[in-house]
């Protein structure tokens, strides 16, 4: 009974060191990286996310993103960049219906209702035809979702969004860049759970980096 008492100690011990290493701190070069390049002119603690509305990782992030930054004091207003490359028609065309969304004060609030719509309900919205559908579906003011899709503001933004991609040196989405000079994603933290993990520990020590 003794021997058995002692064996489960060192094994109670064992976990327990496990357990601990594995609740560490994200460490720099596995979990997160630092930008070669760091953005200049934007706040230490500004958090950035590199999103595609047709990446099915970007629609599991949204919802525990949105949660995080809602719980923090103040409460943190994500910018959003949409992911462009601009010879992939279809995030082009994903960036106009952000924008447009942004465009009229929607993108937050619109955000799952697209993700859902794209992933689940598997609806085309590269279109400006499939948008105005859906628009009307959701209760939305179609002749202002017409308006803002169709604008120069929106155009332009949506041409300037490879370059603002490109500026915050991501390759890959989603992307979460804090204070311009680290980068994670859940493909570095290994899940959407360890992107919030280490997204809150850079965020909280980010003033001191």
């Amino acid at each position: 009974m003794k021997k058995m008492v002692l064996r489960l100690l060192a094994l109670s011990t064992v976990l327990g060191c496990l357990l601990g290493a594995s609740a560490g701190e994200p460490k720099e070069g596995v979990q997160y990286v630092r930008l070669a390049h760091p953005v200049t002119g934007v706040d230490a603690r500004q958090v950035a996310e590199v999103f595609w509305y047709g990446c099915h990782h970007s629609y599991e992030l949204e919802q525990p993103l949105a949660d995080w930054a809602a719980r923090q004091n103040p409460p943190v207003k994500v910018v959003r960049i949409p992911a462009v490359w601009p010879d992939q028609p279809d995030m082009v065309a994903y960036a106009r219906l952000y924008y447009t969304l942004d465009r009229l004060g929607l993108a937050q609030r619109m955000a799952i209702p697209v993700f859902h719509a794209v992933h689940d309900q598997r609806l085309n919205l590269t279109t400006k035809a499939n948008v105005l559908a859906w628009a009307a579906k959701q209760g939305l003011d179609v002749n202002a979702v017409r308006a803002a899709y169709e604008s120069k503001k929106v155009t332009d933004a949506v041409k300037a969004a490879p370059a603002l991609r490109e500026r915050y040196q991501v390759v890959e989405q989603p992307t979460v860049v804090v204070g311009g000079r680290f980068r994670t994603s859940p493909f570095q933290a290994d899940s959407v759970a360890g992107t919030i993990r280490v997204l809150d520990h850079l965020h909280r020590t980010a003033a001191a980096r």
